[in-house]
């Protein structure tokens, strides 16, 4: 196998491997981002609706024996700044999909470090997938046609 050979290949797996974990940390990020708006508009909590739906999985994960440890390194990871942390993780992972001509082994490097973050992120803030009920599955295709169209 050739050098250029090779790099092709590294690149196919930056864009196919990682693609999955991208976007569910592009999706988790447009959520809560909406969330975070939506509520800081807000006058009354209790008029939204979703923030139930929201309470009642977050209660429902908090039974589980993964789903505390998961929030614990999710917290520790992010260096007590989970929002910036998120934003960093997507933003590179849009980079590193958008630079053809970047050096393959950092690229690809970046793309699992930042995938690795992506999926992280998804487990600790799965209650916020309540908020947008079963609009998280557009949501979810329209990142996931981002991650896509970002990909070389």
């Amino acid at each position: 196998m050739s050098t250029g050979e090779r790099s092709e290949a590294r690149r196919r797996a930056v864009a196919v491997g990682p693609g999955v974990c991208h976007a569910l940390g592009l999706t988790m990020l447009v959520i809560t981002e909406w969330v975070r708006a939506d509520l800081k508009d807000a006058t009354s909590m209790a008029s939204h609706g979703y923030l139930k739906g929201m309470i009642e999985f977050a209660g429902s994960l908090a039974d589980t024996d993964w789903y505390k440890p998961a929030v614990d390194l999710y917290d520790n990871v992010s260096f007590g700044e989970p929002r910036a942390a998120l934003w960093a993780a997507v933003i590179m992972a849009l980079v590193v999909r958008l630079n053809r001509y970047g050096p393959p082994e950092a690229q690809q490097l970046l793309s699992w470090v930042t995938a690795g973050y992506c999926l992280l992120a998804t487990l600790a803030l799965l209650p916020y997938l309540a908020a947008p009920g079963v609009g998280v599955i557009l949501v979810l295709a329209l990142c996931g046609g981002v991650v896509n169209v970002a990909t070389r």
